[in-house]
């Protein structure tokens, strides 16, 4: 087993390169947004030039805290990020990507189609406070759906005995933050847009 503490401290500027066949799909991956986008508002205008930067690339940086043979959750994956970069660039991972909206899981099952994605599951789904886990994770993201300490609330329940939250936050938190209830913060490294926050339960 990784070592945890380990793991997070390697933040995300180990990633692998990305294969030839790899970066197509990513490519095709952006073009079915910009596509899907005319009529369903997947992502907000300003973003549309600039994809790679902003949303490809900050979802990248997650990769390095993916064990190898795991199971992943994305919650709130909306047009896909982070969860359909990383789950590209990690066929070894199994991955469910979870959004409440009926247009957006269309979507995600479109890009799972297009893209022959064998390594993914599309759930639509509304995981709240009170979400009883009918499956458990060994890492969890979930980017832009609510404020760090309440996004922790939401997918602790759902995570393994040593799993992971990884959190894009626009501060740094340190491991002697108590905001995070329950729950002990392992790592806060510089991410591409502000940081990666990797937080856990306290043993």
């Amino acid at each position: 087993m990784l070592d945890i503490v380990t793991d997070a401290q390697r933040g995300a500027h180990e990633n692998r390169p990305l294969s030839t066949e790899q970066a197509a799909r990513l490519d095709d991956y952006l073009e079915l947004i910009k596509k899907w986008d005319r009529v369903h508002s997947l992502v907000s205008k300003g973003d549309l030039d600039h994809l790679k930067q902003r949303h490809v690339a900050d979802s990248l940086a997650l990769e390095s805290f993916l064990k190898p043979a795991s199971d992943h959750l994305d919650i709130g994956s909306g047009a896909g990020f982070p969860g359909v970069p990383l789950l590209i660039c990690r066929p070894d991972v199994r991955f469910v990507l979870n959004d409440r909206s009926s247009n957006k899981c269309r979507f995600l099952r479109e890009v799972k189609y297009r893209l022959n994605l064998e390594n993914v599951v599309i759930q639509e789904h509304h995981i709240g406070p009170r979400s009883l886990p009918s499956d458990r994770f060994d890492t969890i993201t979930i980017r832009a759906v609510a404020p760090p300490e309440q996004a922790w609330t939401l997918a602790n329940p759902l995570l393994q005995e040593q799993g992971m939250v990884l959190l894009h936050t626009q501060s740094r938190f340190t491991k002697a933050c108590e905001k995070f209830s329950l729950g002990t913060v392992l790592s806060s490294t510089p991410g591409i847009r502000g940081w990666i926050t990797v937080v856990a339960r306290k043993s």
